[in-house]
């Protein structure tokens, strides 16, 4: 048309648009658009960026969204009016600029962690918030992330917390704490080796620090939960030993579990300041102490991290002040499940005072320490701390979802002279082979197979299984094929019986199939 550049060309046709433009500006190709396709057109923010595009026989949505998307703009239709918009520029009106809000709950990741990945997937228009929930608020109940931002980036940002706000996997740690009073042969400590032997057990043992002479002088033995239980009844046996505590625990993945078999010992703790005092009590923990965090590896194995610590202590009553004197180690280990460990070589020396007295004479006021006899004693005494991570099953549903998608990778599609292998688990469209009247339905719950529900009967009477079994229990299935097998031969066709295992079809369709050469010999070898 007149006024238009030459290096611009629209033309239309059968409601499609071809736009030839080279090294024209966009608010000149936006402009012939629209007066080649009759559009009323608002250009909100600067557009002299020069542009070289071929689209040909695309329809208007597609071209506008090619040729501004890659521009760095965005466009919208409101009240028949398309408003063009820049996304590195100053922010407009949400509707003019086509910005959606929307709110994430979140169930159990971080709304704080959640943010740092959101802030980088927004676009240069896009803002977000975050609301946390508190223990001290009861109207803050929720983690929430809001986020305003255009279609196609919220889309993404939707994907991303989909994929991080996920039910965490727990561990169930089986710990068992033993205290074993040591004799003179043993004042070093349990030879478990020794132990293990009597019982015909097998261990693998190895220590920590022996480069390092600060190091925690401690033993570590691992061994299966069998072998495990069999060294703790040995021990029970054969030496005298008592157990302290033998918990069950379920800990979140990543997260610290807490195990003390002893006391909490107080103490003031006074705060002055200009205008004021103030005075709390903390405590001390002394006893056995034991802290484990258990991280679910990818593989299977769980990464523990192990922290015992036997202390004894008192409060000073001059100063006021906890005097503590404790054994402790640390240690990481990557055990996996059902494998269990043993710590040992945590060794605690207490004095221990005897006194021997005549039976009268020692009572009495003034010459009764005459006839007493005070002797110190010195008791040694080991601590062993013996653990067994179990990683808990996924619940039902994502457990049965796992198995799914296992069995879509694992299964074929077709066996033999393409013939369907049974898949009950997908939805199928409508087979006109089998019964042309009755489709096959996809499942109406969220995930594709039958519950178990009220009102779910899953893909109707063709279905299968409803719960697929366990991944080791599975094996090549073996079904059988009931229909006819037409072979060609000379000089006509002969109906022979089966000879072979083959998928499930019907009797009507097997009747219908004419098979190859190749598949008659097929089933023949079989």
């Amino acid at each position: 048309k007149q006024g238009r550049p030459d290096s611009l060309r629209i033309e239309r046709a059968n409601g499609r648009v071809t736009v030839v433009a080279r090294d024209a500006t966009l608010a000149d190709v936006l402009t012939a658009l629209a007066e080649s396709e009759k559009l009323n057109l608002v250009l909100a923010a600067p557009a002299g960026d020069k542009v070289t595009v071929t689209l040909t026989n695309c329809t208007l949505p597609d071209a506008l969204t090619a040729l501004l998307t890659s521009a760095g703009y965005n466009w919208t239709i409101r009240n028949d009016v398309v408003y063009v918009t820049s996304l590195s520029g100053a922010v407009t009106s949400p509707d003019v600029q086509g910005r959606r809000l929307r709110a994430f709950e979140l169930d159990y990741a971080s709304a704080t962690d959640v943010s740092q990945a959101v802030t980088g997937l927004l676009s240069p228009v896009g803002k977000s918030w975050i609301s946390q929930k508190s223990p001290t608020d009861n109207r803050r109940t929720k983690e929430v992330v809001t986020v305003e931002d255009l279609p196609a980036y919220i889309d993404r940002i939707e994907d991303y917390i989909a994929q991080i706000d996920q039910p965490p996997r727990q561990v169930l740690i089986e710990v068992h704490v033993l205290q074993i009073k040591l004799s003179d042969d043993d004042r070093h400590g349990v030879d478990l080796s020794h132990v293990a032997s009597l019982g015909g057990l097998k261990l693998d043992m190895h220590t920590a620090g022996l480069a390092n002479a600060a190091a925690p002088q401690a033993f570590f033995v691992q061994a299966t939960a069998p072998n495990l239980k069999g060294l703790i009844e040995a021990l029970k046996t054969t030496t005298d030993a008592k157990t302290l505590a033998s918990p069950r625990i379920i800990a979140v993945n990543g997260q610290q579990a807490h195990i003390q078999v002893g006391e909490q010992l107080g103490f003031r703790v006074t705060t002055t300041t200009e205008t004021s005092t103030l005075e709390s009590v903390e405590f001390l923990n002394v006893g056995v102490v034991l802290t484990v965090t258990p991280h679910i590896a990818r593989d299977g194995r769980v990464l523990l991290r192990i922290r015992p610590e036997v202390s004894s202590g008192s409060v000073s009553p001059t100063t006021g002040l906890p005097e503590e004197e404790t054994t402790e180690v640390q240690t990481d280990v990557l055990l996996a499940t059902g494998q269990g460990m043993v710590i040992g070589g945590l060794i605690q020396e207490v004095d221990d005072i005897s006194a021997n007295k005549y039976l009268g004479l020692g009572d009495a006021r003034w010459i009764g320490p005459l006839f007493q006899r005070r002797q110190e004693v010195k008791s040694r005494s080991e601590i062993i701390v013996a653990l067994v991570p179990h990683i808990l099953p996924l619940p039902p549903a994502e457990k049965c979802r796992n198995d799914v998608e296992f069995a879509r990778v694992r299964e074929p599609l077709m066996v033999g002279p393409l013939c369907r292998y049974p898949r009950p688990y997908e939805p199928r469209l409508p087979d006109c082979r089998l019964n042309p009247r009755r489709p096959c339905d996809p499942h109406p719950c969220d995930y594709g197979w039958g519950c178990g529900a009220a009102g779910c009967d899953g893909f109707g009477a063709d279905a299968g299984l409803y719960r697929l079994p366990a991944v080791e229990d599975w094996a090549p299935q073996e079904v059988e094929f009931d229909g006819p097998i037409i072979q060609p031969a000379e000089p006509g066709p002969v109906v022979g019986p089966p000879v072979a295992p083959h998928a499930e079809v019907s009797r009507a369709t097997t009747n219908s199939l004419r098979l190859p050469r190749f598949a008659q010999q097929w089933f023949q070898r079989r």
